[in-house]
């Protein structure tokens, strides 16, 4: 009986050193070659002893740690392998399964190694330990939550709850705005994700000069581009804020709009000769900054009209049901405000988390202003959300009107028509009554009362008797 009771424990501490473990020994080898290649082709001494220490920095940079030495500043956060490790977790839990026991057992295992990778750094972390702490439990946590949330017994109490407190259209009105919002972000992404290879198109000639300038060999180019990759969700980011017109800028040194890119004193790092130029032509800045509109028109029209939606109809519009029609336009407001809501705490977020710094002075600073980024995305597309509800409204609207308006010509039409047929009625019966062959018929037909006929006649006509004396001669 204890055996079993500590079996949930004990899988819990398994899964983060698991996690951990798969986690940090390929991220060690990748350390280790990258290391090795680079002593080798410039010639210099071996590094080999950088490899822990450098392996311990970048798995707490992966949960937002940044690290710093004299001349160094790192802490943007390479979210692609923040992401790698969060879904590590996640995996590591589903299979070993999701008891609250073991998340709490697996959470302070993952916490004392936190604390073991702060040691024996060769650089210099920019957060107290307890920061680290915090950040590490953040990070582990939203992987169990992730796995928890994909098990369904789980959520069955919680879904009870809500199936009786709310109703379902309510309940569906939540789920079609949650969904709606992660829905739009994903595309938001894609759109950051294509705007990163045109760069990469339009200006890989560049990176591979500033790589010549450099004398940098082939096999250090190919392991930087790899580990650039660890920062390419932050690139997808620092585009979109770019594509929509907020922009984005590399401290005070430099500053990349649809309009502007000015750029002075850069370090030589090849990764920022990918960053664009200047779009002379103004029809392209303005079709590119009206694709989150764009994205909300086109996506809020398929959610009104599909099945799973709301699946609204303008041309099967009864105006006489008023109440659900009322109901069925109100509750695609709610999903979108749900929408604006979640597109805009979910921008808020990732911009966030995609900026940092590289420098304590000019390049304090690196990445996109979170306001104006998410003003500049959210904005846009909660507009195209409304503007595809009051389109929609504005076709029913038309419908009912013109429905309105036939039954009106017809109710005119058919109340014209009335005294013209009562009118015609009449007029055929005046005519009919002038007709002298119907009067000779009605006469022949009417009966005279003193009328008799002849046998009655003839009997009248009987001789009468008298009275007589009654003596006859002999």
């Amino acid at each position: 009986m204890n055996r079993t009771k500590l079996i949930p424990w004990l899988r819990g501490v398994a899964a983060s050193c698991v996690a951990m473990l798969v986690y940090a020994v390929p991220l060690g080898f990748l350390m280790a070659l990258v290391l090795l290649v680079a002593a080798m082709e410039e010639g210099g001494d071996t590094m080999s002893s950088f490899t822990v220490p450098l392996t311990q920095a970048v798995v707490l940079l992966s949960q937002g740690v940044g690290f710093h030495t004299s001349s160094i500043v790192v802490t943007i956060v390479p979210l692609l392998l923040t992401f790698l490790l969060v879904a590590l977790v996640r995996t590591v839990f589903r299979r070993m399964g999701t008891d609250p026991r073991g998340y709490v057992a697996g959470l302070v295992t993952w916490l004392v190694l936190d604390r073991l990778l702060e040691n024996n750094l060769s650089v210099a972390l920019n957060d107290s330990t307890f920061l680290v702490l915090c950040k590490g439990a953040l990070v582990f946590t939203a992987g169990f939550a992730w796995a928890f949330v994909h098990d369904r017994s789980h959520l069955e109490p919680l879904r009870g709850y809500l199936r009786a407190h709310l109703s379902a259209p309510i309940r569906h009105v939540i789920a079609v705005g949650v969904r709606l919002g992660v829905l739009i972000v994903a595309i938001v992404l894609l759109c950051g994700l294509g705007t990163v290879i045109a760069w990469i198109v339009l200006n890989h000639h560049a990176v591979g000069a500033a790589f010549e300038a450099m004398h940098v060999q082939t096999g250090s180019r190919i392991l930087m581009c790899v580990m650039a990759a660890a920062w390419l969700p932050n690139l997808m980011l620092w585009a979109v804020s770019w594509l929509f017109g907020a922009g984005f800028s590399i401290g005070d040194l430099a500053t990349y709009t649809l309009t502007e890119g000015s750029a002075a004193h850069l370090p030589a790092l090849p990764i920022f000769r990918l960053f664009p130029q200047p779009v002379a032509d103004p029809t392209i800045r303005l079709c590119v900054t009206l694709i989150p509109l764009v994205v909300g028109v086109v996506l809020g029209l398929l959610v009104l009209v599909a099945k799973r939606g709301f699946g609204l109809r303008p041309l099967q519009a009864d105006a006489d049901d008023r109440r659900d029609l009322l109901f069925a336009y109100a509750y695609p407001v709610g999903a979108f405000c749900i929408t604006s809501v979640v597109v805009s705490l979910l921008c808020t977020l990732l911009y966030a988390l995609s900026d940092g710094a590289l420098g304590t002075k000019h390049l304090a600073s690196v990445g996109v202003d979170v306001r104006h980024a998410t003003n500049a995305t959210a904005r846009p597309c909660a507009l195209g959300l409304f503007l595809a509800w009051g389109t929609m409204l504005l076709l029913t609207a038309i419908v009912l009107a013109v429905r309105a308006l036939i039954a009106r010509r017809g109710a005119t039409e058919s109340g014209s028509e009335a005294p013209r047929k009562a009118r015609s009625v009449s007029s055929q019966q005046e005519t009919d009554g002038d007709d002298p062959t119907e009067k000779k018929r009605s006469g022949a037909r009417v009966a005279d009362p003193n009328h008799q006929p002849k046998e009655k006649q003839g009997d009248d006509n009987e001789p009468t008797a008298t009275t007589s004396i009654g003596i006859g001669l002999p």
